[in-house]
This record gives C-alpha cells, structure tokens and sequence, in this order.
C-alpha cells in the first residue's frame, strides 16, 4: 500500500510568537512512528524543510499530495495566486489539517491580508471576543466517541492553553470532536476568568471536495513569559491520546479513514 503524501508547511517562528519549527520536528517524530506517511515538509528556516516556498510553489507541488498539514500563519500565502494553489488543491479533495498558533493568522482588523477561504477551512478562528486562559492543567472530553479520529479514546488530562469564544466567521458546518472545559474560577493574568463553557478543542468539516481538521491544543512557547509553567516545553503533547488524535486526523483528513493508523499508540521520544 502506497503511503500518504503529506506536505507539512511551516511558517517563521518569529511570526505568530509559536515554536512551529519544534512542533513540525515532533509532529515529524510521530507521523514517522505511525509508518503510514511520506512527509515533505516545506520551511524556509534553515535545516528543517526538504525545500523553501519559492521552490514548492516553483515546482507546483501543491497538488501533489493527499494531505496538507498548515502551520505557517502569515508567513506565506499572503498573495491572492498563493492563495488560490491552496484554495484548489483543497477543494479538489485534499485533506487539510490545521494547528495551534495559526488561529489569530490573516486577521484583517488586526492589519493582516484577509484569507476568507482559509478561514472556511479552519471552520473556528482567533477573531474578537476569543480570549484564553493561562497555559495550565485542563480536562479533555471526547465529545464524540464514534469518530475514526477519536474512537476508542478516552477523555484526558493535559497542561495547554484553551481558546475561549472562537468564532466561526462565515457560518460553516463543524463537528466537534473534543472540548475541554474553561473554568470561571481560574482567572488568568490578565485578569479574564474561564467561561464556563466547554470550549472546542479538535473539530471536523470539509471543503469543496476535502476533509477538514482543526487542532485546537498544541501550544509550546520559544520561551517562558510568565504565562504557565511549561509553556516553553513540549508538555503539551505528552498525552498519548492528543498524538493519536493529530496523526489520525491526518490520515482522516487525506483519506475519510484511519485504518492505517489506528494501531499507532501515540509513542515516541520527542525533543
């Protein structure tokens, strides 16, 4: 069996403020773990990507692939014909995988380049009112068992920061798959209590012809601010069941299944 071609694009860390050049070195640990993968990942940072932008897009590559993992915010895609590459590739049936740090990208009340189309695909976005709480311990729910991405997982415990009031800008349809709960009684330091809500923190949808997966955990920090201890660390992805949920969402996404996948138990020695 073929294996799925997966093109991992990461963005600058300095852009968005998110180590995404250590998440994309553990994210590649696990997709390597699991087996089922061929990963080309594309960073203009050095020693990390098989290639630069120019030379992805040079080459037209984009179509080439049956899942596109997005972690690169700003950085690129901030022209209407980059743009329209993603936009038709994932319309025409590639799968679309998006992660923490990215949600406040192409924010145009915040003077960035609007990308309504991403925001489409990424179903729930950093728009105002979204605030969150402090990087902390929190309680995972699996909000819908029967989902190959989450079937056979149990609820867990994790130390992340959760998103409060995302907002779906353009009214798309979204399954929530996992929600983790915001408790009013933690107030962060800025002042902004939980809200009471269980907030979403992995969701499904589509696009065109492809299948949509928005991962909402993941954050990891280049270094301490003061705002949780461990937000400069990968404690974020120590939960065996949040592995297992990025690495079967990204079959999912490529493929509406996670047979390849499924066995994989989420171990591996990251960075």
């Amino acid at each position: 069996m073929e294996k799925i071609r997966l093109h991992y694009l990461v963005g600058d860390v300095h852009m968005g403020g998110h180590d995404v050049h250590r998440v994309a070195k553990n994210n590649m640990r696990l997709l390597e773990a699991a087996g089922a993968f061929k990963v080309t990942v594309v960073c203009d940072g050095p020693g990390l990507g098989d290639m630069g932008f120019d030379e992805y897009f040079d080459r037209g590559l984009l179509n080439g692939c049956d899942v596109i993992v997005f972690n690169c915010g700003n950085y690129r895609f901030n022209t209407p014909g980059e743009q329209r590459l993603l936009e038709e590739a994932v319309a025409g049936g590639a799968g679309f995988v998006f992660l923490h740090g990215d949600h406040p990208c192409y924010w145009v009340e915040a003077g960035m380049q609007p990308w309504p189309e991403l925001e489409k695909m990424a179903m729930l976005m950093w728009r105002e009112p979204t605030t969150h709480g402090d990087y902390g311990d929190h309680h995972v729910s699996i909000e819908l068992p029967d989902h190959p991405i989450t079937r056979g997982l149990a609820d867990f415990d994790t130390r992340d920061e959760v998103f409060c009031t995302m907002q779906n800008i353009h009214g798309v349809p979204f399954t929530v798959l996992a929600s983790a709960y915001s408790d009013p009684a933690v107030v962060s330091r800025h002042g902004l209590p939980g809200t009471g809500c269980r907030e979403p923190v992995a969701l499904v949808g589509s696009y065109g012809k492809g299948r949509t997966y928005n991962q909402v955990l993941g954050h990891v920090w280049p270094y301490y601010t003061g705002h949780g201890l461990g937000e400069n660390t990968m404690a974020s992805f120590a939960p065996r069941p949040f592995r297992q949920m990025f690495v079967r969402g990204c079959e999912w996404a490529a493929t509406g299944g996670v047979e390849r996948t499924l066995g994989f138990d989420g171990a591996a020695v990251l960075l």
